[in-house]
């Protein structure tokens, strides 16, 4: 039979006579007549594997035509069910126990799948005869008694054994293996269905780590598209890959418990499926208990998954949601006092519970309850600009200049006046990390020299803090820090220099711009943005004006209430998005927590939401971060190859770009240069920052954001 012979899958085989010429028992291995063997017997007992079913051995000969010709055909007429596949054939090695082309992550590696298939097949009274035709040759399995080796071993019963015995005879096929076995249509159509490729067209066996399958009965279990088990009480069927022998026995069935858990949850946790989440949220929420399998809650770690959790929630939570821990009875009643929702997830565990509703963005009772008066409670005293006096005023704004002149525009931003502070009562100043500002004490604008010393100190926390200029940041910029007493001494030194200078005949530097007041506002509570500070990078600047144009048309277009609400719908903690859109210098690192938006699917997240394509968005937040990031902080910006997780993410990026094409493509080998070394990237110098700029201009003509409209 040609492969354009064999059966189509459920329909009436075709019957092949045989055309190979029958061969003598002399045992040469030649045909008739010439001495050859008509029979290759092995020595397994029929009583071998005993657990194997009928079913089971046909199941084994379908996989096998299936894994050497995807094509294969299975059809069941007049009593006798046919296998044909376009392989190869069965070669020499094949009849050899323990020969397997197989890997060692796939079954089938010691090569026993078909002789045990037909052991089971020849032995059982339920099963007619079985035959074989492959090429070059054919066979049909037989259990006889025969006497080993001629005689030569001796037999306890003195009538030989039992053994499986091959009827060969030769045939003049080229290819393909064609296996025919006559059994009841109820057994044929029983191992057809267990496989999914012989009744869904367009299956495709899973990649790792599987499929999850909402359709039909839940509690399947298929490994490469067979099933293999079934499991009461699972929400959901599932397809492993075909790569881990340890999920599965001989007969390819799942015999361990744990690989099995593993592997669903696995799969569970990579899915960012709408309706896999749908399903379970559901289900949880309702009060549905889960199988241990399918608890798989902690393991979703991605970004992507992580997202899909919260974007069900956004479209299925009301937004003020809460959940009940342990012990929280009156934050719970207060809570619902304003309003605010309860969910719950009552069949879960406690711990299983509290991951779930991390997941989709719902905060315990009482730390919603917290966040609610934290953000309606001031700790400091402001003084408004209108109740300064004009000396007060005066004061204030020309020792802001001059500081600023002449340590740089970054020297300082919104100086503020309190007039009583619990966050540092004993001070007549502080500076916040938080936001960038300098606070300052009423009393100090009462003397110009306290004014100008109080606006040196602070100056030196910020830019020690955020950098500028020629100075990097460093987290050590506290009073009682060694990198404080440095910029300190930086600041002096340069204040010396500049003294000298004059006395050279020399100036002072030239005053920095001071921020333009918004309109209507008052001008000095005006506060440089992120994206303005001239301590920031250009590239990470640009950015931040992209990211912020667009968020309008993002927030009507997503139906998001505010920017946090869209932040919220990718799961991304919100650090990422300031990171953004109020970017920090380049070496900026934080003692704790995320100092830079490094991880490109978060980034992609975020930025996919608001329109703009991942990897410009990336590149422009972390391109200058590229000559610092892995190496110490004495070779920050030295000439040289970038680390290699700096150019593993570069080129994600490039390979982004690349796939975008057209303009952005033309891009990619001055950013390789970059991160290569070909190109020099000091630290202080903004220009070689030119690629990362003109893709960020690249979007803002993509998006219309200088023009009249924006694109969807």
């Amino acid at each position: 039979m040609t492969s354009g012979d064999r059966p189509d899958r459920h329909t009436e085989p075709r019957t092949e006579s045989n055309t190979g010429q029958p061969v003598d028992a002399a045992g040469t291995g030649g045909p008739a007549g010439t001495g050859g063997v008509d029979t290759l017997a092995y020595p397994i007992s029929p009583d071998y594997v005993k657990s194997w079913t009928p079913v089971s051995a046909v199941c084994e000969l379908i996989a096998n035509a299936l894994d050497e010709d995807p094509d294969a055909t299975v059809g069941w007429a007049d009593g006798v069910l046919t296998i044909a596949d376009d392989g190869p054939g069965i070669p020499e090695e094949g009849m050899i126990l323990g020969h397997s082309t197989k890997t060692m992550q796939q079954i089938g590696q010691f090569g026993e799948g078909k002789k045990l298939a037909c052991l089971v097949l020849a032995r059982s009274p339920e099963i007619g005869a079985v035959r074989c035709e492959t090429a070059g040759y054919g066979f049909t399995p037989t259990v006889e008694r025969r006497r080993l080796l001629e005689g030569l071993i001796p037999s306890r019963s003195g009538k030989g054994a039992e053994v499986l015995v091959y009827h060969l005879h030769r045939n003049d096929r080229s290819r393909g293996t064609v296996f025919t076995v006559a059994c009841t249509r109820k057994l044929a159509e029983e191992a057809i269905g267990r496989f999914r490729a012989l009744s869904e067209p367009d299956y495709i066996r899973p990649a790792a780590p599987g499929a999850c399958v909402l359709t039909g009965t839940p509690g399947r279990v298929w490994i490469g598209g067979l099933l293999v088990s079934t499991t009461p009480g699972l929400l959901a069927s599932y397809d492993l890959p075909l790569d881990d022998k340890g999920l599965q026995n001989r007969d390819r069935t799942v015999i361990e418990a744990g690989a099995m858990r593993d592997a669903v949850r696995a799969i569970l946790a990579a899915s960012d499926d709408a309706a896999v989440v749908d399903r379970f949220a559901t289900h949880a929420l309702a009060g549905g208990k889960l199988r241990e399998p399918e608890q798989f809650f902690m393991a979703v770690t991605g970004p992507r998954p992580r997202a899909a959790w919260r974007s069900w929630a956004r479209a299925h939570l009301p937004a003020n949601a809460f959940y009940a821990g342990s012990r929280q009875e009156e934050a719970v009643l207060d809570l619902q006092d304003m309003d605010y929702t309860a969910v719950t997830a009552s069949g879960l565990p406690g711990y299983q519970e509290q991951v779930l509703m991390t997941l989709l963005g719902v905060e315990v009772a009482r730390v919603r309850q917290q966040r609610h008066y934290e953000r309606n409670h001031d700790r400091t005293t402001w003084v408004p600009d209108r109740d300064l006096s004009t000396a007060e005023r005066d004061i204030l704004d020309a020792a802001k200049a001059l500081v600023c002149r002449v340590i740089g525009p970054f020297a300082l931003d919104r100086v503020r006046v309190y007039s009583d502070s619990q966050e540092s009562p004993c001070t007549d100043g502080f500076y916040t990390p938080r936001t960038g500002d300098v606070a300052v004490h009423r009393d100090v604008l009462a003397d110009r020299h306290r004014t100008l010393s109080v606006l040196f100190h602070e100056a030196a926390h910020r830019v020690r803090h955020r950098g500028g200029g020629r100075w990097i940041p460093s987290p050590d910029y506290s009073d009682r820090s060694r990198g404080f007493e440095h910029m300190l001494t930086e600041f002096g030194g340069l204040l010396l220099g500049l003294l000298a200078d004059i006395a050279d005949g020399g100036t002072l530097p030239k005053p920095a711009t001071p921020p333009t007041p918004a309109p209507g506002g008052n001008r000095r509570t005006v506060r440089l943005t992120s994206a303005d500070d001239p301590a920031v990078p250009v590239s990470r600047r640009e950015l931040a004006h992209l990211l912020i144009d667009r968020l309008p048309h993002a927030l009507t277009r997503g139906g998001f209430t505010d920017e946090n609400d869209l932040v919220a719908s990718t799961a991304v903690r919100p650090v990422y998005w300031r990171l953004l859109t109020r970017p920090r210098p380049a070496g900026f690192r934080r003692q704790q927590g995320v100092s830079t938006a490094w991880d490109y699917d978060k980034v992609a997240l975020l930025a996919e939401a608001v329109g703009v394509h991942p990897p410009v968005a990336w590149l422009a937040s972390n391109l200058c971060e590229g000559p610092l990031h892995g190496r110490r902080r004495d070779r920050w910006g030295r000439p040289g190859r970038w680390v290699k997780n700096v150019r593993d993410h570069v080129d994600r990026a490039c390979a982004d770009l690349e796939a975008l094409g057209g303009a952005y493509a033309t891009h990619v080998p001055a950013v390789r240069a970059l991160a290569d070394g070909t190109t020099p990237a000091p630290t202080g110098d903004d220009s070689w920052q030119a690629p990362a700029r003109a893709l960020i201009a690249l979007e803002r003509q993509r998006l219309r954001l200088d023009g009249d409209e924006q694109s969807g």
